[in-house]
């Protein structure tokens, strides 16, 4: 028996069971992925509702919001990035602020993108442009600026930007990590596309005049 204060002898310090560096790794890396380490946080982005909630917007926001959910198709739209893509187009499309509560009006309860597009366009070729302006927006990520008028283009959104949403299935978004550590290794996902089809067999060229009879030597 060990008196307070004196070493630990030998047979209790051997009598302490051992553990492996295998098992100290083993249970480090069960203690991160508890801690959430290795989640991923792009597919917890996408996993997670991405329509952030609109009330408290301003009415033009609210307004630009529900402009942004018609004109894209997309109903899921984050109402802070719809905030940020009004503010930004108030800032580099000269009248912007007089022009969307134009095109607001042309809201329908149900309304297809095309459809505002097509009254847009009856209307006035401004507020088309304004429309199309806005899907390029979301697409992009960003609102174009104007050198001539002293303006630079903005950067609203990355992750976000609608263009990735397309090949979602098959291609992450550039610079995050796809599915956690050495997902490359893993089969890549199906591509919704159709098989390939065969080529057609190319007739062999049609023959000209009559084929001298073999053998038979020119006189």
């Amino acid at each position: 028996m060990n008196h307070p204060g004196s070493e630990p002898s030998a047979t209790s310090v051997s009598s302490l069971p051992r553990i492996s560096r295998r098992h100290a790794l083993i249970g480090l890396a069960a203690l991160l992925a508890q801690a959430g380490f290795w989640s991923n946080p792009l597919s917890a982005a996408m996993q997670a509702p991405a329509s952030a909630p609109a009330a408290g917007l301003a009415p033009a926001t609210m307004l630009f919001y529900t402009l942004s959910q018609t004109i894209t198709g997309h109903r899921d739209l984050s109402a802070g990035t719809a905030a940020r893509i009004e503010q930004a187009m108030r800032a580099n499309l000269p009248g912007f602020a007089e022009r969307l509560p134009q095109l607001g009006a042309l809201l329908v309860t149900g309304q297809e993108a095309k459809a505002l597009l097509a009254a847009a366009t009856a209307v006035d070729a401004s507020l088309r442009e304004l429309a199309l302006a806005i899907v390029t927006a979301w697409y992009t990520g960003a609102v174009a600026g104007n050198p001539a008028q002293g303006t630079k283009s903005i950067v609203v959104a990355y992750a976000e930007a609608l263009m990735y949403r397309t090949v979602a299935d098959g291609q992450v978004v550039p610079t995050y990590c796809n599915y956690g550590p050495l997902w490359w290794l893993k089969a890549p996902p199906a591509v919704r596309v159709s098989a390939p089809v065969a080529p057609k067999p190319v007739p062999a060229p049609a023959t000209t005049g009559t084929p001298e009879p073999k053998g038979k030597q020119a006189k």
